[in-house]
């Protein structure tokens, strides 16, 4: 059996075709970066809310007797657990790092090397410069931390505001 379309009518239902399909797929493609949005919505919200201070990370004092009592008994369970949960002096030093962090400070990479002497990068992104330069003397001050160092263009100031910081200790 032949094909009884002439060659130019079989080139335009071709075409129909084929941008039929396109259409399809890009519906297909459309819809699943709808749902691929909704999934990741909410931890989108979760990370703006404590980035902003907003929720249980934001350091409100509790407001009864019962949430007082509630914080204390975990406070307990926490120092009672501590020993379990890291004993090594790099944590502890990690630890201590973490505590010195001023307002403004994300943390969001930690590597830390053992060696003689071992060191500590923290990397993140800060609010202003003025605060890389308020962590590093936090950092300095401590006597826990004999090697700070901030490399020249993060004191400096990026566009973004990321920034690393090099400790250098005995662990």
């Amino acid at each position: 059996m032949s094909n009884i379309l002439p060659v130019e009518r079989k080139a335009v239902v071709w075409r129909m075709y084929r941008a039929r399909f396109i259409l399809a797929g890009s519906f297909v493609i459309l819809c699943c970066a709808c749902i691929a949005i909704l999934a990741m919505a909410p931890s989108y919200f979760v990370l703006v809310d404590a980035a902003a201070g907003v929720g249980p990370q934001s350091g409100q004092n509790p407001s009864t007797d019962a949430d007082r009592a509630a914080v204390v008994h975990t406070q307990g369970l926490v120092n009672a657990l501590s020993p379990l949960t890291g004993t090594t002096s790099a944590s502890a030093l990690i630890a201590a790092a973490l505590s010195e962090r001023p307002l403004g400070i994300t943390i969001s990479h930690v590597t830390a090397t053992t060696g003689d002497p071992g060191t500590v990068i923290l990397t993140g992104t800060a609010a202003t410069v003025d605060a890389v330069n308020q962590y590093q003397r936090a950092l300095r001050t401590d006597g826990r931390f004999p090697g700070v160092s901030v490399p020249l263009g993060d004191l400096a100031g990026t566009e973004n505001g990321t920034f690393s910081i090099t400790i250098s200790a005995d662990f």
